[in-house]
């Protein structure tokens, strides 16, 4: 009876103790909702900060969506001095974006199309456009084959070389658009088309008023292709490429737009020149780029809806 009554009494304090322990570490606890602002308190005492929050996926949106920052960086390809324009949207720091490589016209520069570019930029896209030497304004022209063989050596190595740069931002591998006019536009033609062009790391291809050559029309060159390709020219294109865009639509064997422009619009006019009507093109690549990477029916319906509108003729496949 005794040693039951000491034991019980000691029992006692050891539970008084234990309970003014609880007492402390529930008072040194935050209050609710505070939990996640506070430092954890880890093995011996340590505190431990609570872990990053993910980063942030950037989806695409509409045209002018984002705000956007430019600048201009120097990459080089062995003696080849290739200025690049880089176009941002301003979204948190870290945050995953998808891309678009743009590759200009015979006798132009990114610059040309910087209405374009910037609409591209404030959707969400991380916009690269390099200054190919050769095909760009300026002493150095080559011929169009030779400057395009150049181009489509210069695009890959670009890309590599700013998706390595230090940016406010991380491209998705996943999500990165091939895009180029013109003379570009056969560049990208070629690189969607012939398998011994090709880069792997590209999800999808904007083919804007470019015209057919041996490398990038023909059965021999197709067989491969299964990537999503956007396809588009005026109808009185000046330098007659409107057959050249049936031709690509035909042999493209993955998901396919073609893209008539008909209200009289020439050549550079609808990619260079800000307006309602242009800004409706725009929006279109915008959504074939989220249908293209994602396989949205959302972004479909909206890219056949901002087609939809006098002047467009649309094929979609």
């Amino acid at each position: 009876m005794g040693r039951f009554g000491v034991g019980g009494r000691m029992r006692s304090r050891r539970l008084i103790a234990v309970a003014a322990v609880a007492a402390l570490i529930v008072g040194a606890l935050p209050a609710a909702g505070a939990g996640a602002r506070a430092l954890a308190v880890g093995a011996g005492g340590m505190t431990l900060k609570p872990p990053p929050p993910p980063p942030q996926l950037v989806q695409l949106a509409g045209p002018h969506h984002y705000s956007i920052s430019t600048r201009w960086v120097v990459l080089h390809r062995g003696t080849r001095v290739i200025r690049t324009l880089l176009i941002t949207p301003h979204v948190a720091r870290g945050a995953i974006v998808p891309a678009i490589e743009f590759a200009h016209g015979w006798d132009s520069n990114p610059t040309v199309y910087l209405n374009l570019l910037r609409a591209w930029a404030s959707a969400g896209f991380f916009v690269i456009a390099p200054t190919s030497p050769g095909m760009a304004r300026g002493p150095g022209l080559l011929s169009t084959p030779a400057a395009v063989s150049e181009q489509m050596a210069d695009l890959p190595v670009v890309l590599t070389q700013v998706l390595a740069m230090q940016t406010d931002v991380v491209v998705n591998p996943r999500q990165i658009a091939l895009a180029g006019h013109s003379d570009g536009g056969i560049t990208v033609a070629t690189m969607a088309f012939n398998r011994g062009y090709r880069d792997s790391r590209i999800s999808a291809y904007l083919i804007l008023s470019g015209g057919t050559t041996a490398q990038n029309s023909g059965p021999s060159h197709t067989r491969t292709n299964s990537k999503p390709v956007f396809i588009a020219d005026s109808y009185a294109d000046q330098y007659g490429n409107w057959p050249s865009a049936g031709t690509f639509f035909r042999q493209a064997r993955g998901p396919k737009v073609l893209v008539g422009i008909g209200r009289g619009e020439t050549h550079l006019s609808p990619w260079a020149v800000a307006s309602a009507f242009n800004e409706d093109l725009w929006n279109s690549t915008v959504d074939f780029a989220r249908w293209a990477f994602t396989g949205s029916g959302t972004a479909r319906t909206q890219m056949i809806a901002a087609l939809h509108v006098p002047g467009f003729g649309v094929s979609l496949r």
